[in-house]
């Protein structure tokens, strides 16, 4: 029943489950309002998967509470950094700074210690031609893969400490794992959850905050930190608010390549007859690998209370009819016979727009046939607000430069469909980060005309060195008539490997373009007669003097 939803957390972990992300904010909203701290004015905490979810969760906690609802004093943490405080606040002095392990922290430690490896597996990849490059793409590949071995291979990394390896191939990652922790100095952030993981079993350890933690929205999580919260559970009530698609048990699904895997091994087992007969999901158990192993964790929790909304219990009368949400019914009863038994026409089924497969063959047209439809979405059903859509995709990044030329600026409310982007580095957000990156990149670079354009070109450059587009414009007339290629000096060009010619590179453009500034507007012919003449100046570039001015000044940058 409805009024069954609505529990308080008792001690221990405490499992709401829903097919529905939606539904898991009524139990979390009446939690937030009748378990507050026992301080006044303590914060209440609430860990959201990822940033995409907490800037959701906290829009949606004000939507519910009305008009006049406010939701204020509320943390929202990712799980990683609610881990690091409490370590912090557990471990004392004993805890890790989260930095030392970062990512971006760990690739330039890797970097170094690889350029004094040597593995002949390493030298064999790094040795040669452009090194110091694909030596740092080498280091980065390496934290990655490092970092989430911290989280969910620790055993690993144990046994690379002790200088073992723990499966065929390890190759150089003990040695080099070695080197990283005694480079360091400090316990790795696997092992620090291992360590806070003990000390909350211990007798006797007190925690400062004994109001409900709220764990919201997570579909995986790895091991570690979960043991970690069912750790804290014997402290503080430990709420997890579960997007659970399925309301049957579906933590042995199986893949119909694994059914078959095991009906050739074992033909003549029990279980052979009925292999094919299972009522696995196909989507559920292609797709679900994660999800299904996060369930089984959970599953495992023995949680005081696990309680599934009350709609995804009942079976509604009538039939589903778009071809979504006969997809989420079939999920939600785990009958994959929906999907197949559809009564509509087949006029019908066409029509239906609910789940589309579109075939693209560049981003910039997977954009477009995004745009399209949701236009086409919001002319059919205007109550659709820009607010009710999100977009996502494996990595949003790949279509960061394409997104303006498609949907316009982010934040332009004045657009058909304006948006904001999350689940993406401020880095990749900001054009000072962009300008920045593409200034680093010109020096060894070719140095073409039309890169350094690009780079006057952008907003926060152009503004600060007074150019406008009329300028701009100007300048790449400026540069065409003065035969502009690449490369800024001889010596340049000469170190890319090509003959050092002084004709073309920007250095002698740039002389052919100040020499017209010094003699003005007058004819070509008769500077050419101007005794010890040794450049053609261009004429009419008069009105490019500004821009002429900013572009010398990056030269001179390039130059030292």
């Amino acid at each position: 029943m409805q009024a069954d939803w609505k529990q308080r957390a008792s001690e221990g972990i405490t499992v709401f489950r829903a097919s529905r992300l939606e539904a898991l904010l009524v139990p979390l909203d009446n939690l937030l309002a009748t378990q507050p701290p026992d301080a006044l004015l303590a914060p209440q905490t609430v860990v959201a998967a990822h940033p995409g979810m907490r800037q959701w969760l906290a829009g949606a906690l004000a939507e519910k509470r009305g008009v006049h609802g406010i939701v204020a004093n509320l943390d929202i943490l990712l799980p990683s950094g609610f881990l690091d405080r409490l370590a912090g606040d557990v471990l004392g002095e004993g805890a890790t700074s989260p930095a030392a392990w970062r990512r971006e922290h760990l690739r330039w430690r890797i970097f170094a210690l690889l350029e004094t490896s040597t593995d002949p597996t390493l030298r064999a990849a790094l040795d040669g031609a452009d090194a110091e490059r694909r030596r740092f793409q080498l280091a980065d590949r390496l934290a990655r893969i490092y970092t989430q071995y911290m989280a969910y291979r620790p055993e690993w990394l144990a046994d690379w400490a002790r200088g073992r390896g723990t499966f065929d191939g390890a190759g150089f990652h003990p040695a080099l794992w070695q080197a990283l922790q005694s480079a360091i100095g400090q316990t790795h952030r696997g092992g620090q959850l291992a360590l806070l993981e003990r000390k909350l079993r211990e007798q006797g350890v007190r925690v400062a905050a004994t109001d409900p933690l709220h764990v919201f929205g997570l579909a995986h999580l790895a091991p570690a930190e979960l043991r970690v919260l069912h750790a804290l559970a014997a402290h503080r009530p430990v709420v997890l608010y579960v997007p659970d698609p399925c309301r049957e048990f579906w933590g042995g699904l199986r893949s119909e390549a694994a059914q078959l895997r095991e009906l050739a091994a074992d033909p003549f087992s029990r279980d052979a007859e009925t292999t094919f007969l299972d009522q696995n999901h196909p989507l559920l158990a292609a797709w679900g690998r994660l999800g299904q192993h996060f369930m089984l964790q959970v599953q495992s929790l023995d949680a005081s209370l696990d309680m599934r909304h009350y709609r995804d219990e009942a079976d509604h009368d009538r039939p589903p009819g778009p071809l979504l949400e006969r997809l989420q019914e079939s999920l939600r009863r785990l009958v994959p016979s929906l999907l197949s038994e559809d009564p509509r026409t087949p006029e019908e089924r066409r029509a239906d727009a609910s789940l589309r497969v579109h075939a693209c063959h560049t981003r910039l047209r997977e954009l477009e046939a995004l745009r399209d439809a949701l236009l086409q979405a919001r002319s059919d059903d205007p109550s659709i607000a820009p607010s009710d859509i999100v977009v996502m995709a494996p990595d949003i990044r790949a279509y960061l430069p394409l997104l303006p030329a498609v949907f316009g600026a982010p934040g332009d409310a004045s657009a058909p469909l304006p948006y904001h982007l999350a689940d993406v580095p401020v880095a990749s957000t900001v054009p000072l980060f962009a300008a920045f990156r593409q200034l680093l990149a010109l020096p060894g670079s070719r140095e073409t005309a039309p890169a350094l354009l690009d780079f006057l070109a952008q907003p926060d450059v152009a503004r600060r060195l007074g150019l406008d587009a009329d300028a701009l414009a100007l300048l790449e007339r400026a540069l065409a008539e003065a035969r502009a290629a690449w490369g800024l000096d001889p010596a340049a060009r000469a170190a890319l490997g090509v003959p050092a010619i002084e004709e073309h590179p920007l250095a002698w453009a740039m002389d052919r373009l100040l020499a017209s500034l010094v003699h003005g507007n007058e004819d070509s012919d008769d500077l050419m007669s101007v005794a010890g003449q040794r450049l053609a100046p261009v004429t009419g570039v008069a009105d490019a003097a500004l821009a002429l001015g900013a572009l010398d000044q990056l030269l001179q940058w390039l130059a030292t």
